[in-house]
């Protein structure tokens, strides 16, 4: 029954508008006060201040820079040139260049959110041009944002790793295939509608010379991606190093490589990159000493009751799991919600046998398609501010495309190998 009421009490504390991170504290706050006294409260604050202390929590400053120099920078327009070089001559050309150069930015910014708001940008104007509906554009840019925190850098994967204990690199790994995955549901749905819809053709293609030269120019921005991981699986640096090798290179390429970044756009992008560092922190701080609480209440051992209670087979504990995550996720903030899920549900995953790699991969790729669910999808909102259409029409037009990417997840979800085929190849094995 107190399991009941803590759960309830969040729900209407966070549908009653209260932010997030100040709902989990609350609740956190006064369930202590209730079962353990006032006299014990100092262990809020220890917990709060220890949430925050994990290393890895570094790289989400870095990774979060990374991304917005980049957008700043130029970075984002040459990575669009070549991916419409590749393949944007075909009928609906565009939206396939759409969801390639989003998965090629998202070797680089880690963040569903900086896509959609920095190449979602160029993206959208270039469709629009080539006569493309507005909302179609959206769409496309919507869904395909969603691919940027499943293929490595992820700051989701970062706060997963640092919550589970769980190897930074290992998640990155496990990501690559599962992000492949997405960008080929998409591109499948583009295929079978291009016609149906009559996309437009793109033009043809440049003289190669001029082909050379979009590619020389973008090969800097390009190479950025795989010198990440290559120095993470080297060993060369952690992945918090990585990311503030990646800060830097971002801000070498927009000033000095492509020349665009001024110091006073360095001003700007280090202060909204430092607020909404901290919002994430502060969703962080705050959930530990939720987290806290539902395991001493023991919450996650009635959960994992309830839910055996329902089947033993671990299928059907991943379907519910899976179900519960996006039904949820149509409602509150991705990593609020993992934050919020992680301490109920992996208790679960581990009675099960469950690889926390593959559930690492499961829980985010259900957190990336809340993003583009209706009605408090962030990524709709964002897409919908830059295309100057109304949520209405992008959610009318994206349920093809939702359907592909729960494809995508009940495909990861029941066939482990295209997760953990990665890492167990380059020995992280089992957790």
């Amino acid at each position: 029954m107190f399991t009941v009421a803590i759960l309830l009490a969040i729900c209407v504390v966070i549908l009653g508008g209260i932010p997030i991170a100040v709902a989990l504290g609350l609740v956190a706050a006064v369930t202590m006060v209730v079962t353990i006294g006032p006299d014990l409260l100092f262990i809020f604050i220890q917990r709060t201040y220890a949430g925050t202390t994990s290393f890895p929590l570094l790289a989400i400053p870095f990774f979060v820079l990374a991304g917005n120099l980049m957008n700043i920078g130029g970075t984002t327009e040459r990575i669009f040139a070549v991916a419409q070089l590749l393949i944007g001559r075909i009928r609906g050309g565009l939206a396939y260049v759409n969801v390639l150069g989003s998965l090629i930015f998202a070797g680089m910014s880690g963040s569903a959110v900086a896509d959609a708001a920095g190449l979602g940008v160029i993206q959208q104007r270039a469709m629009e041009n080539a006569g493309f509906k507005a909302r179609y554009a959206a769409t496309i840019t919507a869904v395909s944002s969603t691919i940027g925190p499943i293929v490595p850098p992820s700051i989701p994967f970062v706060i997963y790793g640092s919550l589970a204990n769980i190897s930074v690199g290992a998640l990155f790994l496990a990501g690559i295939l599962p992000g492949l995955v997405m960008a080929l549901s998409l591109m499948i749905i583009i295929a079978v509608s291009a016609s149906y819809l009559n996309l437009p053709r793109g033009e043809r293609p440049p003289p190669f010379a001029v082909a050379a030269r979009t590619v020389l120019v973008a090969l800097p921005a390009l190479m950025l991606p795989p010198m990440i991981l290559i120095v993470i699986f080297t060993g060369i640096a952690t992945p918090t190093e990585a990311a503030v090798v990646a800060a830097a290179i971002a801000f070498g390429l927009g000033r000095w490589v492509y020349r665009e970044l001024t110091y006073a756009d360095v001003v700007k992008v280090v202060w909204e990159s430092a607020r909404q560092t901290a919002q994430v922190m502060f969703i962080i701080a705050l959930s530990a000493p939720f987290s806290w609480v539902l395991i001493q209440q023991q919450i996650p051992n009635a959960i994992l009751q309830a839910l055996l209670g329902i089947s033993s087979e671990t299928w059907v504990v991943l379907l519910i799991i899976n179900v519960v995550l996006l039904i949820l996720g149509m409602f509150i903030e991705g990593i609020a919600l993992m934050i919020i899920a992680y301490p109920v549900l992996m208790p679960v995953v581990l009675s099960l046998g469950i690889d926390p790699i593959h559930f690492g991969v499961i829980l985010v790729l259900n957190l990336m398609i809340g993003l583009v669910t209706p009605p408090v999808g962030l990524c709709l909102y964002v897409v919908a501010g830059v295309a100057k259409v109304p949520i209405a029409e992008i959610t009318r037009e994206i349920w093809p495309y939702l359907l592909g990417l729960i494809a995508s997840l009940l495909l990861i979800t029941f066939v482990p190998a295209i997760s953990l085929w990665l890492p167990n190849y380059f020995g992280y094995g089992l957790q």
